[in-house]
């Protein structure tokens, strides 16, 4: 199978992945309804899709390192299925709880798994393409996850949304048996110095920790938009989530495109996240408590251009540092890990904002953790200047 065909599969499976995080959000007001959930305990439900990843992201990085790639990309697929069946028979409070957490474990396995796939290519161009695409798959697939929902919730059933979400890993998983064995480690490290070999990388932890404040402010981020646009701008659920699907769509792409392109002319990616992150967290703080349909466009705008800068330079960082003699899914793993612990915190942290403090203190909260992410970019320590 050529490699186009290839990253094709492997894309498709990391943005039905993040489909199950963009899905949440237009689905908030039958579930708080339905359930009798605080903004709290919705955002708790929101944060869970990366339990996993905040338990064991490294561990499950090195181990599919050892097992491989296609059984933990099959494994994370059927997992996936498994979880939106608990979720989409829900009763119970617990059992949506549940149903996250098994999600969660197929989401790890898929976002560990693909894009080290994809990094191991023969042609290093294709590689740099490769990862450049891999780099838009959570605003992408969480764009695309919010239009399906919307549009599910609107006509027919939010539990038919979870399931329209999850119906891609049906098709995608069979076409993984048509391609090329995935390349697998000339040396076989063990579960302990596979994790202490990220754990020790000065450059990866720089990375991780940036990508970790972004990743969870961007979480909370969209779980909460569509509601808080609903509130603010007196509009409903299927125009928001379509703003939101579109402006994210359009805006990823040019910011992931000129994050590649800049990169390519050998500008640092340490000064592509100093300049975004800071506009990410003006522009969160504008959207989230504005009123005018033109500014909160603008600001939405913005927001999205930099997601894909700085989720693109992240990505296209991590396989100048693999040529450390460290494994390429094992870092997958570290910047899923520690993401994903933020991704566990800060939603629900925001939740408990808005139950205080309305929309203006997710505004500060959000802000606050863009910019964190901005004061981590800024240390100066050896990342890698790279070529995409």
């Amino acid at each position: 199978m050529p490699p186009i065909f290839a990253i094709i599969i492997l894309y498709g499976l990391g943005l039905t992945a993040s489909m199950q995080v963009g899905l949440i959000g237009p689905i908030a007001p039958d579930l708080r309804a339905g359930f009798g959930l605080s903004q709290a305990e919705f955002g708790l439900v929101a944060s869970l899709i990366t339990a996993a990843g905040a338990l064991a992201a490294i561990p499950t990085g090195v181990w599919a390192a050892r097992a491989g790639l296609r059984k933990s990309l099959v494994l994370g697929g059927l997992m996936m299925i498994a979880g939106a069946v608990i979720f989409a028979t829900a009763s119970a409070t617990p059992l949506l709880y549940a149903g996250r957490l098994v999600t969660s474990i197929g989401y790890l396995l898929i976002v560990v798994g693909a894009p080290s796939w994809m990094a191991g290519f023969d042609n290093p161009k294709m590689v740099a393409m490769a990862m450049s695409i891999w780099g838009t798959f959570i605003p992408v697939g969480i764009a695309l996850g919010n239009w399906i929902s919307a549009a599910m919730v609107v006509w027919l059933d939010w539990r038919l949304a979870v399931a329209a979400c999850t119906v891609p890993v049906l098709v995608l998983l069979p076409l993984l048996a048509l391609m090329e064995k995935p390349p697998t480690p000339t040396v076989r490290k063990s579960l302990g110095s596979g994790v202490m070999g990220v754990l020790k990388s000065r450059s990866a932890l720089k990375v991780a920790l940036t990508f970790s404040a972004f990743a969870g402010a961007t979480s909370a981020a969209l779980a909460f938009m569509p509601a808080m646009m609903v509130d603010n701008l007196d509009i409903g659920i299927a125009p928001a989530a379509g703003i939101i699907g579109t402006t994210a769509i359009v805006g990823n792409i040019i910011g992931s495109i000129g994050a590649g392109v800049a990169l390519g002319r050998q500008v640092a990616g340490r000064r592509i996240l100093i300049v975004f992150l800071p506009m990410m967290a003006a522009a969160i703080a504008t959207l989230f408590v504005s009123t005018d349909m033109a500014i909160s466009l603008i600001a939405l705008v913005i927001f999205n251009i930099g997601q894909g800068a700085v989720a693109g330079t992240c990505f296209a960082l991590l396989p100048a540092i693999a040529k450390d003699d460290l494994s390429m899914p094992a870092l997958q793993g570290m910047l899923a890990q520690f993401a994903e612990i933020f991704v566990v915190i800060v939603p629900p942290l925001t939740g408990a904002m808005i139950d205080f403090n309305g929309w203006g203190g997710a505004a500060v909260i959000l802000a606050g953790f863009y910019f964190a992410g901005f004061m981590i970019s800024a240390i100066r320590s050896p990342i890698r200047r790279v070529t995409a």
